[in-house]
């Protein structure tokens, strides 16, 4: 089954924007059920003129509905990255919705925020997905409770991070085989990375509305296109980098012959200074000869005159 490259935003903003699509993937990630789901309007993607970088974001207002069967209404901030960046980025993002207020029912209500990472590059962990979570402890008896509050729950977060290089070759779990939409081992030929020919056997209704999704998204000219645009930013990024690359390099190579050429100065004025060593010392036997031969010639004298 041919389907278009979710590590592409465009492909990944297509299928995201399937809210039956959207609300399956999420639910599965943070391990609980999402009953109701709809996109936070803001700005899809930003990108960094300086270094030709985007980071691909969407949000959501959603409810939860927890393991005792309550429901919660909270943020879910998805940010996806190809490429590692500085961390600041990512913290931009979550430090705007921090300073926003969301509507719920016509009031204006501070939502907690739960940020979804999907990275294109590896993290020092080596686990393919990961879970950040807190957890309450009462610090005078050392019991870890149950209980949630709002004020604390606004304040502080969980987070999950999918590293898309680590995801594992096979897949056993849902959200294994879910994720496995995103493992490049799927990629049909280097020169078209944006499309994939998934193989692996599906008999899972979520799956099988995410695969048609993307189905749909590799015959989409409009994504298409998009996808031609990310891949001349990507290329254009890679020469940006490579140029840096032998910058540095050029200036490796001429630190590397300034200091060898004042090696080889250094080098010259120690010889140089031995020379005029060995001179000095030469002298000063020659002169303390010359005191002997004086000597012998006043003593001779001497002797003489008696």
């Amino acid at each position: 089954m041919l389907i278009a490259n979710p590590i592409y935003d465009s492909v990944f903003k297509f299928l995201m924007e399937d809210l039956t699509v959207a609300k399956r993937l999420l639910s599965t990630i943070i391990g609980e059920e999402i009953v109701e789901l709809e996109v936070r309007p803001q700005e899809q993607t930003r990108a960094s003129n300086k270094y030709l970088l985007t980071v691909f974001r969407v949000d959501f207002k959603a409810i939860i509905k927890t393991e005792t069967g309550a429901l919660k209404k909270v943020l879910i901030e998805l940010q996806k990255s190809k490429n590692a960046f500085d961390i600041m980025r990512f913290r931009h993002y979550l430090g705007a919705n921090y300073s926003k207020m969301d509507d719920v029912d016509g009031i204006p209500t501070v939502l907690p925020i739960l940020p979804i990472y999907f990275l294109g590059f590896k993290l020092s962990v080596p686990s393919a997905v990961l879970k950040v979570g807190r957890q309450y402890e009462d610090l005078q008896t050392g019991a870890i409770l149950t209980a949630k509050d709002a004020f604390i729950e606004n304040l502080s977060h969980d987070c999950f991070v999918v590293q898309i290089p680590n995801l594992t070759q096979t897949t056993q779990t849902k959200l294994e085989k879910m994720l496995s939409i995103f493992n490049q081992k799927w990629i049909v030929d280097k020169d078209q990375r944006w499309l994939l020919r998934y193989s692996e056997n599906v008999d899972d209704a979520d799956m099988t509305l995410i695969l048609k999704r993307l189905a749909m998204a590799a015959e989409s000219e409009e994504v298409q296109e998009r996808i031609q645009a990310e891949d001349d930013l990507d290329m254009a990024l890679e020469n940006s980098f490579r140029e840096k690359e032998l910058q540095i390099e050029r200036q490796e190579k001429e630190m590397e012959e300034k200091n060898k050429a004042l090696e080889e100065q250094g080098k010259a004025l120690e010889d140089k200074d031995k020379a005029l060593e060995d001179k000095d010392k030469a002298l000063e036997a020659e002169r303390e000869k010359n005191i002997a031969l004086q000597r012998q010639l006043d003593e001779f004298l001497r002797k003489d005159k008696k």
